[in-house]
Parts: C-alpha cells; sequence; structure tokens
C-alpha cells in the first residue's frame, strides 16, 4: 500500500506543479521586410543598386518551477538579404540564436548565463563594410562563397551577504571568423573580472583583478591585453585617525605581427611597426589623523616601477603634508618628500636622490549665485645623482575658476589652470601645462535649452630634441527647442584643433535634428550635419553633407518606415591634383509585423 500511496501523491504534485512552471511564459517576435535603391557617383562613373531584406525573429521567455528559482529566455533569428548592383549580384544570410537564464534572481547568491551564435554566408562581392573583410586577402579574380560565424558567451555571479564578504565574478568572450576555403580571419576578445571585499565599521579589504584580450583578424596581426591586480585596505583607528594601503600591478601589452602563413599573399610588403609590453607596479601606504576641525597631517610612502621598450622610470618616496584652516573657505598646506627617483632609456640610468619641500594655499567662495576658487602652489628640490652630480628642480602651479547662476536660469562656469616644473638632472622632469575652459547652460525658457563650452591646453614634455608638445582646441554649442511634448528640434556646433611636433589636424561640423510625431502615429527623425576635416600627416582635406531622415508611421502590430539617406562628399588626399568626389543617394523602405502570446 505504500508504493501506491506515493506513486498518487507524486502525480498529485506533479499536477500541482504543471501550472507554476507554465504559468509565466510568452512567445513574441517581428517579421521585417524591406527594399532600398540607391545611387552613387564617384566622379563621372555612376552605379545603380537595389537590395531586399527579410528577417524573422522568433522569442521565448519562461521561469522553470517558479520565477524566484529559474528565468530563462530564447531566440531565434533568420536574416537574408539580396543586392543588384549593375549586372552583378550579392547575397548575405545569417540563421542564429541566442539564450540568457538566470538563477535565483532575487537572491544574495545569483547567477546568470549568456550566449549567442550567428552562422551563414555572404558572396566574397557582397559590399560589407567590416574590418574582418579587410582582413581576408583573396586572390585577385575570385569571387568564392564566403563562411561567417559570431559568438558570444558570458557569465557573472554574484554573493552579497550580512555576514559574508562580497564576492563578483565575470567571463566574456566572443569570437567572429569568416573564411573562404582554407583561408580565414579570426577576431577574439575576452575580459575576466573578479573581486572580493569585506567590508566592516572599522576594517575594510578590497581586492580586484581585472584582465581582457583582444586579438584583432587583420591576419591576426594585432594583439593586445590589459590586466589589473589591486589591493586596497582602509583601517580606522578612530574617526579621526586612519590609514590606507593600496598596492597592485597593471600590465598593458600591444603587438603588431604579420605571420609568415599570410606574406605570400600581398602582404609581404606591408610590416606594420611592432608594440611592446608597458608594466606598472605599484604600492603606497598613508596614515591621516584629523587633529581639530582645522588641523589634518598625514604620512606616506610610495613606490612605483613604470617599465617598457623604449625607457622607465621608478620612484621611492617619502612624504609628509600638513592642512590647516584658519578661517572657512582658506586652507594653507605645506609638504615634504624625501627619497629615490630613477629614470632609464637605452642606454642611459641614472638614479637621484631628491628632497624637496612645497606650500601651498587655497580659497573658495560660496555665495548664493557665485562660487569662486583659486589655489597656488610652490615648490623646490634638491637633487643628488649617484654620480655625485648636484643638481635643483621647481615647480609652481595655480589654479582658479568661477561660476554663477545668473538671474537662476543661466549657469557660467569659467577656469584657467597652469603648472611648471623644472629639473637639472631628469629630463621627463621637465614640463609646462596649460588649460583654460568655460562651459555656459542656460534654460531660457521651459523649452530652449542652451549649451556652450570652450577649452584650449597645451602640454609641453622633456627637453629638446626629444621634446614632446601639442595644443589643442575645442569648442561646442548645442541649442535644443522643445516644439511639443512630442517634437524636438535641436542644433549642434563644434570645432576641434591640435597641433603636436607630427602634424596638424582639425575638424569643424555643424547639425541639425528634429525628432517628433507629425501627425498623430506618424513620426519623423531627420538629421543634417555638415563636416570639414583637415589632416596634415596623411595630406588628406575631407568636405562632406550628409543628411537622413525616417519617416514611420504604426498601426496596430504594423510599422511601416521609408527611409532616405544623402552623401556628398569631396576628398583630397596626398599625390592627387583634382578632389575625388562622391555622391550618394539610398532609399529604403521597411513593413515590421510584431506578434506575441502570452500566458
Amino acid at each position: 500500500m505504500i508504493e501506491p500511496i506515493a506513486l498518487r501523491a507524486s502525480i498529485a504534485c506533479l499536477f500541482v506543479l504543471v501550472p507554476v512552471v507554465l504559468a509565466a511564459q510568452s512567445i513574441d517576435g517581428t517579421a521585417d521586410w524591406g527594399y532600398g535603391r540607391s545611387t552613387y557617383r564617384t566622379g563621372d562613373e555612376q552605379t545603380t543598386n537595389s537590395s531586399f531584406m527579410q528577417g524573422y525573429t522568433l522569442g521565448y521567455r519562461s521561469s522553470f518551477w517558479d520565477p524566484r528559482f529559474l528565468t530563462y529566455a530564447g531566440e531565434l533569428t533568420f536574416n537574408r538579404n539580396t543586392l543588384t548592383f549593375g549586372q552583378d549580384e550579392g547575397a548575405s544570410k545569417q540563421t542564429g540564436f541566442k539564450v540568457t537564464a538566470n538563477l535565483f534572481p532575487t537572491r544574495p547568491f545569483r547567477a546568470s548565463i549568456h550566449g549567442s551564435r550567428q552562422i551563414g554566408g555572404e558572396s566574397a562581392n557582397y559590399p560589407e563594410s567590416s574590418a574582418m573583410r579587410g582582413g581576408l586577402v583573396l586572390a585577385a579574380g575570385s569571387t568564392p562563397e564566403l563562411r561567417t560565424e559570431r559568438s558570444e558567451f558570458g557569465v557573472n555571479w554574484q554573493l552579497t551577504g550580512k555576514s559574508m564578504p562580497r564576492v563578483e565574478l565575470s567571463y566574456q568572450e566572443g569570437t567572429a571568423t569568416i573564411a573562404a576555403g582554407s583561408l580565414d580571419a579570426v577576431q577574439q576578445q575576452s575580459s575576466l573580472q573578479a573581486l572580493v571585499a569585506r567590508e566592516g565599521p572599522r576594517l575594510s579589504n578590497t581586492l580586484r583583478y581585472q584582465r581582457s584580450a583582444f586579438d584583432n583578424g587583420v591576419s591576426q596581426a594585432f594583439r593586445q591585453r590589459y590586466s589589473d591586480l589591486g589591493y586596497e585596505l582602509v583601517a580606522r583607528a578612530s574617526d579621526r585617525t586612519w590609514g590606507t594601503v593600496r598596492a597592485g600591478r597593471r600590465t598593458t601589452f600591444s603587438l603588431f605581427d604579420v605571420p609568415a602563413q599570410f606574406t605570400d599573399i600581398g602582404i609581404a610588403s606591408y610590416h606594420p611597426p611592432p608594440g611592446g609590453e608597458i608594466d606598472l607596479l605599484y604600492g603606497t601606504a598613508t596614515l591621516a589623523h584629523q587633529a581639530n576641525e582645522g588641523l589634518s597631517a598625514d604620512m606616506s610612502v610610495g613606490f612605483d616601477r613604470e617599465q617598457s621598450d623604449v625607457g622607465g622610470t621608478t620612484a621611492l618616496l617619502a612624504t609628509a603634508t600638513t592642512q590647516y584652516r584658519p578661517l572657512t573657505g582658506v586652507t594653507l598646506h605645506g609638504s615634504g618628500t624625501y627619497g629615490d627617483r630613477g629614470q632609464e632609456t637605452p642606454g642611459t640610468r641614472l638614479v637621484v636622490l631628491t628632497r624637496g619641500v612645497a606650500t601651498g594655499a587655497e580659497y573658495s567662495l560660496v555665495l548664493r549665485l557665485l562660487r569662486a576658487g583659486a589655489a597656488y602652489e610652490v615648490g623646490r628640490g634638491w637633487n643628488t645623482s649617484e654620480h655625485g652630480l648636484n643638481g635643483a628642480s621647481r615647480l609652481w602651479r595655480g589654479r582658479a575658476e568661477a561660476g554663477t547662476g545668473v538671474l537662476r536660469f543661466v549657469q557660467l562656469n569659467v577656469g584657467y589652470d597652469q603648472s611648471r616644473s623644472v629639473d637639472d638632472l631628469l629630463p621627463f622632469g621637465n614640463q609646462w601645462q596649460e588649460r583654460t575652459h568655460a562651459s555656459a547652460h542656460s534654460t531660457l525658457t521651459a523649452r530652449i535649452t542652451l549649451d556652450a563650452g570652450y577649452e584650449t591646453a597645451s602640454i609641453e614634455r622633456g627637453l629638446a630634441p626629444e621634446l614632446f608638445r601639442t595644443r589643442y582646441r575645442q569648442a561646442t554649442g548645442a541649442v535644443s527647442f522643445a516644439l511639443t511634448r512630442q517634437r524636438q528640434l535641436s542644433f549642434t556646433s563644434g570645432r576641434f584643433f591640435n597641433h603636436s611636433f607630427a602634424a596638424d589636424d582639425s575638424n569643424e561640423y555643424v547639425g541639425l535634428a528634429f525628432n517628433g510625431s507629425l501627425v498623430g502615429p506618424l513620426r519623423l527623425a531627420l538629421t543634417v550635419r555638415r563636416e570639414h576635416t583637415l589632416s596634415a600627416v596623411s595630406r588628406l582635406d575631407q568636405d562632406g553633407y550628409y543628411t537622413n531622415g525616417v519617416i514611420e508611421y504604426r498601426v496596430r502590430l504594423f510599422t511601416f518606415s521609408l527611409e532616405h539617406r544623402y552623401t556628398d562628399l569631396a576628398l583630397v588626399y596626398a599625390g592627387r591634383l583634382e578632389p575625388l568626389t562622391f555622391t550618394g543617394n539610398q532609399i529604403l523602405f521597411r513593413v515590421t509585423r510584431r506578434f506575441g502570446l502570452a500566458r
């Protein structure tokens, strides 16, 4: 009798739980069709293209047992594009899926996982704009079918409990491949992040680790790595006395490399410049004490070593600082430094014993409609090299800034910074910086908003002939008009100019944008932009005019849209006497149908 009773109980439980399992689930998706026609003119040649696209998406969302236990979702996609240009035809198709799952989403030990994959192909003459295509070198005149694959995977886990450390762990990776026969170009990237922290009223510990990697698909020629391991300890003996310890290692690596197996397909003459590794090892310990509301002091010992293929620097310094606030808004401070500094370049190595003092003052004023601040610092040091050479170093820094809210509808901010350091022994210790910046924000009315910004800066470091110098200016402006609740009009403009020891670069632009409803469900999104770019490095001069407009109409589950793009470019570059002109017109009509089912 026991077994039949247990069997009936199990069946009863199953019937009770099935509605729970099936209670929260939904099916949705979209069907998208589009037809486009484009006309391009380059010089005296004109090309007319036509395209047809179709895309289908089917998604499913539900929970297992209970939404608090596991929720999951899946999606299937299918896309196909065909393109006719002149007498040629090209095609592209993609089929893929996405899955996500969340385990214990409302609990302190929640986890999630997600993945996706797309596979497909395209004809070699399909004009796909992709760096992956540029990395696949095909034989002249060949038009094979290309295989494409893309995949992503990621997992996240968190542990947050009141009586245990906080733990966070995440891993992400992605791969993209395009291949033709035995040739392929692969792009890979991955990232790993981990954190363990324990926070208490008197003692806090945090350990962080981050790592990322990137391999470009251009013949596997570019690799980049980044890793950072850091530890931080904060200990409070009392509300007035505390100490901190920070230590870590940060490594960045980049490498250009052309494998030998690719040098027989037109790549032999291309050898990108190699890169290298930069390694930074650092550590610092600080003890701070707040004697009273106006007096504080701290002492720190720090070490850092930065090394690369072209040189490196080291420092082992002890610093003591005292701050005193005799009046509201006034802060006086002084500091002293003692230790070793080093500099290493190929063939030379220099280590100096440095002693220095610095003092400064800072003043801040806060009124109802005015905020202002100013600071100044001056310092002097005495250095002795390991060979007995004596030298001096001098530095000063100045800063002034002010902000106001005039009539409560205009906010203005201006600032000026300048600093200078001179070192008789260490070339990298010679530096000069200057920066001026201003910004304005105004709400002229409830519907009109104005933003403007300006910044200019100069940086010089080192000594001739190894002197690094750069100067840049940047100005931006934007005006936004809220015509109605559903209609927005905006104007933007800007200019950027950079002058360095290598060459000059500049960019100027002006634009107009409108987004909003015209009549009922009929909406319009329009952007117009004019841009001019100059680059002395590549001797390039490009002047462009761009427009993009989309009219969209929604009725029930259908969305109809008509898009028009216009491009007008004039390009002049090194070795070309006459400008290269390009004019493009593109019209695309799309129909999208949404559907869904929930229970």
